[in-house]
């Protein structure tokens, strides 16, 4: 499964993507020329679990190397004409290049090896790039529901109370910090930097106040009669 992201930039500059959302990753492959910061131990995340030993690049980063590298030199606030080719549809918009840049490498990370990454895979594969915050927390809920619903119906625990869907925002908020000083670290780019800052951003806010961002979704289900 293939999703493409074209950008094209007002001087006529065009740079476009592939992301295999089905793609593998091999500890055996050749790595010695991979960046530097790349390497699993360069501002490793804190909740990481791989062991260096076996893994001696992260995956993630691997993945997001070349994005990284074409967005260094340009300003977040650039203006960019963005098109996105699913295999049910196209979603097409002008935006700043933070937020084209954003939903890219949301989808590269959430399709990545990275095993803190692994419980957004479920999205990814729905992917909807520009989604509002209201539209990013009704998705995550949801996947995350019936992820419980699939659990119970193998006789297991279910967590209806999403206390694990506001672990898991904690754990991604510690990678999304981490990703944002190794690549600060190794290129002060401003379009990734803010990119990285915003997923820092929206895991925070889960992690934190899960409860009332989804009490403010309360009246799109239960309309008050008076």
């Amino acid at each position: 499964m293939i999703i493409q992201y074209f950008f094209s930039f007002d001087d006529g500059l065009d740079l476009s993507y592939d992301v295999n959302v089905n793609r593998r990753f091999s500890i055996h492959a050749d790595y010695s020329h991979a960046p530097e910061w790349t390497r699993l131990t360069n501002n490793q995340c804190k909740n990481c679990p791989l062991d260096k030993k076996v893994y001696t690049h992260c995956p993630a980063a691997l993945d997001l190397d070349k994005v990284i590298q074409d967005f260094q030199r340009f300003s977040a606030l650039t203006k960019v004409n963005v098109r996105v080719v699913t295999a049910e549809r196209e979603y097409v918009k002008r935006v700043t290049l933070e937020e084209g840049v954003r939903a890219l490498m949301g989808l590269i990370m959430a399709t990545s090896a990275c095993p803190v990454f692994c419980d957004l895979k479920p999205n990814a594969r729905n992917h909807l790039p520009f989604a509002s915050r209201e539209e990013s927390m009704l998705r995550l809920a949801s996947v995350y529901l019936m992820k419980q619903y699939f659990i119970w119906r193998e006789g297991g625990v279910p967590d209806w109370e999403l206390k694990g869907l506001i672990k898991e925002h904690a754990e991604l908020q510690l990678v999304n910090h981490a990703f944002w000083q190794r690549v600060m670290a190794a290129f002060k780019s401003d379009a990734n930097s803010k990119a990285l800052l915003s997923f820092f951003t929206v895991s925070a806010s889960i992690s934190t106040s899960l409860d009332s961002q989804l009490a403010k979704m309360k009246n799109v289900f239960f309309t008050s009669v008076e």
